[in-house]
């Protein structure tokens, strides 16, 4: 994935009905997949980054509104397992619920790194 194109506030409207739209906050749902994967997996930072920038999950994340959409329907805990640890992971003992704390933990880690508060915000989230 071209460094250039992980940034935040991409908006992207829904060709079917202009009318929808989300800004992606692209580099803080990677920056925040990464730090999970980090913390919750041990793997390496340079491990995590690798994990994360090679995936089709990154690869193909800007490939319209629908692909966004997909990606906002789990939380960036799911698919940092799923990065670290491979599909259905939970079967293996992995438990797909966050720890306890991650909650708290998340919200620093955003706050210390400047990211932003979400990674998706819908049209009809945003006040008027």
């Amino acid at each position: 994935m071209d460094e250039d194109r992980i940034v935040d506030g991409i908006l992207v409207v829904d060709d079917e009905d202009p009318g929808a739209n989300v800004i992606f906050n692209f580099h803080t749902w990677v920056s925040i997949i990464e730090a999970i994967i980090v913390r919750y997996a041990g793997k390496t930072e340079a491990e995590a980054k690798a994990l994360v920038r090679c995936s089709s999950l990154v690869e193909n994340a800007l490939n319209g509104y629908m692909a966004i959409v997909m990606r906002s329907h789990d939380l960036e805990y799911h698919w940092a397992m799923l990065l670290a640890h491979g599909p259905q992971y939970w079967i293996r003992g992995i438990d797909s619920n966050e720890p306890e704390g991650f909650w708290g933990w998340e919200k620093q880690y955003r706050k210390e790194h400047n990211l932003k508060d979400r990674s998706f915000v819908y049209s009809d989230e945003l006040p008027e």
